[in-house]
């Protein structure tokens, strides 16, 4: 990280921030991209210009959620301050209490997101054990191995993220969700 101008630059592949790590400020992406992974390496979302990164943790007065790294091109940002949208939610208690929710919401999906992309990955690892080196004449063998190349290009975790420390264990909630998905 690199602060020029009032504004922050991020190489390539820089981890911005982890699961796990404190929050102290928000930012808005002026330039370039940032990938949100869950801590296992479920690939969310790509937050571009003129969209806010890190402010759920703020707004909720918790630890990061999410691992958040800057894409392959980079990313340049300004600060947005714990106080600015303290005082934003301050002015507007309908409108904060909107914003709160959408937030709750927000970490529900991508916990929901999270358990069925690993579910997903498990499956497809079953299923080619399953199958191994079978040649199908009927072609369904050759369609099956077609659908989980689609699905693993649709669902995808970067494995190096297993690699950085995840400052944060597991809660109630995330057992009780794994629970629901076997």
């Amino acid at each position: 990280m690199m602060e020029r101008d009032n504004y922050i630059l991020w190489d390539a592949g820089e981890v911005i921030y982890r699961a796990g790590d404190p929050s102290n400020e928000a930012f808005l992406i002026m330039d370039g991209s940032v990938q949100v992974f869950t801590s296992e390496g479920l690939l969310l979302n790509r937050i571009g210009a003129n969209e806010i990164l890190g402010e759920t943790s703020l707004l909720l007065d918790t630890t990061r959620t999410v691992t958040a790294i800057a894409s392959t091109v980079g990313a340049k940002a300004k600060r947005i301050p714990r106080q600015y949208l303290s005082d934003l939610s301050a002015r507007d208690r309908v409108a904060a209490a909107l914003i709160r929710k959408s937030q709750y919401r927000l970490i529900d999906s991508n916990k929901q997101s999270n358990m069925l992309g690993l579910e997903i990955d498990r499956i497809a690892d079953l299923v080619e054990q399953v199958i191994g080196d079978k040649k199908d004449d009927n072609g369904a063998v050759t369609e099956l191995r077609k659908t989980l190349d689609s699905i693993r290009n649709q669902v995808v975790f970067d494995k190096h993220l297993a690699h950085y420390p995840n400052t944060s264990g597991p809660s109630k909630a995330d057992a009780e969700n794994a629970e629901n998905f076997g």
